[in-house]
């Protein structure tokens, strides 16, 4: 499993099915034509990897944004056969931790060998962790060889705002919640992103309480107590779809 602070690795699958299971029945029962599917905030792409095979009958445009360069360096770079590295010190991490230049292996490595896979939040050695990663590294070619159609760009949500006929999936910071990489995150600013994108495409977010405005909850994980960007809830992982 790769690692990635308050990614989907773990419920990925399950979220993937309902967006289409219910992107084609609206599909279906409104005469909406799905002409692509996008992630803008992409991350390590715990939703993303079952996406393609799910809609493997369907001709779609597939896209994916993040705000961290380095990540979209890193699925580019793999999409083209980049090997990601099966081993790394605390020397290699602190470098590349210093380093102001976005790279695949800061990507890779910034989220892989981090403590809860906070973007270079502490070399896991230091806390008693195992250092292989191979299996991360296996995992990440692995999944890029599932998404080689997806186009990777680096960028705000926004860059998508001229999307029409998407289905649009968001896992941005909660509410409430740190940023993944500590800038702050205007959360009133993205729901109404969200609902006016709405009007053109099929929008769906993750989140632990219900979005302002017409969004349905269509997904709901068991209850059980975790901790997300430096917020700790008890609460159950929901989806929402704005209508």
């Amino acid at each position: 499993m790769t690692s990635y602070h308050g990614g989907k690795q773990r419920i990925g699958k399950a979220l993937a099915e309902v967006i289409y299971d219910v992107a084609t029945e609206v599909a279906e029962d409104d005469d909406f034509v799905i002409k692509g599917y996008c992630e803008p905030f992409c991350g390590m792409l715990g939703v993303y990897q079952h996406i393609p095979d799910l809609f493997d009958d369907h001709k779609l445009k597939y896209k994916a944004g993040d705000t961290n360069e380095s990540v979209i360096k890193m699925w580019n770079a793999a999409q083209k056969g980049w090997k990601p590295p099966t081993t790394c010190d605390e020397v290699q991490y602190d470098r590349l931790k210093a380093s102001k230049t976005p790279s695949a292996i800061k990507g890779f490595v910034g989220h892989q060998c981090s403590f809860g896979g906070i973007f270079f939040g502490g070399f896991i050695g230091r806390y008693g962790k195992s250092t292989s990663i191979v299996t991360s590294a296996d995992k990440v070619r692995r999944i890029a060889s599932e998404v080689d159609g997806v186009s990777f760009t680096h960028g705000s949500y926004t860059q998508f705002s001229r999307l029409k006929g998407f289905i649009i999936y968001c896992d941005p910071p909660y509410a409430g919640t740190q940023c993944r990489y500590g800038d702050r995150f205007d959360t009133d600013k993205f729901w109404n992103w969200c609902r006016k994108m709405s009007k053109d495409n099929l929008v769906f977010v993750s989140e632990y309480s219900k979005p302002p405005g017409d969004a349905v909850e269509v997904y709901r994980s068991k209850s059980r107590p975790t901790k997300a960007f430096g917020k700790k809830t008890s609460g159950a992982e929901k989806m929402f779809m704005y209508e």
